[in-house]
């Protein structure tokens, strides 16, 4: 039998999911006339295409290997950056993605970040990366940078905790820098290594702290990997006054969220909570405020 060819392959798994070429190109993060040219085979696809729709049509591995069968030499075909992450899959997905920051009385702001992962991948999974990035000057980078330099955000400030299906777990620094901070969340609840094989879900929680006055008026969600619902609930104190504008920032420009924010209020605290389902990846979602008496107050 003559294996498929990845247009071939690519146009099979889309119908048989239900969806057009701009549906499609929609949840993976391009334009429908990319889809369109992959499918027709008029373009060679890249690496970061096959793998956004290899997770998304929950092909494991199918595209991808589709992928790697048109090209001249296959391991050249992989970026670097890509190749250099064992243990950490392209092919995970986010059932549902929880993200809650709220303002607290002692001066910080909360974090609290919850992820149901699956692991549609055909490799095992055993860490996942966290991004804690903050900016009280986004529209002057100058002026930010010398701010950090002289007022870092450190990791005793963060207090930074996570869990793997409820349970405490080992975490790393990878990078560390005055305003930024990658880490990677170890799937070894008790010490114990537990990896996330092929098929299977798991809970990821982050939760941390930032000092108002090195966090920003902001806060951000950027879809890093295919997500099929994802929520935020921002909360501050309701004697504050706060004032919340949100938007979309997509690669055709910025536009009003899709859907509603909801306010309630509940033991002293007034929550904005908001919700949508299927966002496209690389999407991201950025609220802002401003309080009734001007503070200071980022993104994971």
């Amino acid at each position: 039998m003559t294996r498929m060819t990845f247009p071939e392959t690519l146009t099979r798994l889309r119908e048989a999911h239900g969806l057009n070429k701009k549906q499609l190109a929609r949840l993976i993060g391009f334009d429908p006339s990319y889809v369109s040219h992959m499918e027709s085979g008029r373009h060679r696809p890249t690496y970061e295409f096959a793998v956004r729709a290899d997770t998304v049509l929950h092909a494991e591995g199918t595209l991808v290997s589709a992928f790697l069968g048109t090209a001249d030499d296959p391991a050249a075909a992989v970026p670097a950056d890509r190749r250099s992450l064992p243990g950490i899959s392209p092919g995970l997905v986010v059932h549902h993605e929880r993200a809650e920051l709220s303002r607290n009385d002692s001066g910080f702001y909360l974090i609290a970040i919850q992820r149901e992962i699956h692991n549609s991948s055909q490799q095992p999974v055993t860490r996942f990366p966290v991004h804690i990035e903050v900016d009280v000057y986004p529209a002057d980078p100058r002026r930010s940078r010398l701010f950090y330099r002289d007022n870092p955000v450190t990791l005793d400030e963060l207090d930074f905790r996570a869990a793997f299906n409820g349970e405490p777990t080992r975490w790393d620094l990878v990078r560390d820098r005055d305003a930024y901070k990658k880490l990677h969340v170890r799937f070894e609840p008790h010490g114990m290594l537990t990896p996330l094989y092929p098929g299977e879900s798991a809970m990821i929680e982050t939760r941390y702290r930032v000092p108002c006055t090195k966090w920003g008026d902001w806060f951000e969600r950027e879809i890093r990997w295919p997500t099929e619902h994802l929520s935020v609930s921002i909360g501050f104190p309701e004697r504050l006054g706060v004032r919340l504008t949100a938007h979309e920032v997509t690669w055709g420009g910025d536009r009003a969220l899709p859907t509603r924010i909801v306010s309630r209020v509940a033991g002293g605290m007034r929550y904005y909570d908001w919700s949508t389902t299927r966002p496209a990846l690389t999407n991201q979602y950025r609220f802002a405020w401003q309080l009734g008496s001007r503070q200071s107050a980022a993104s994971e």
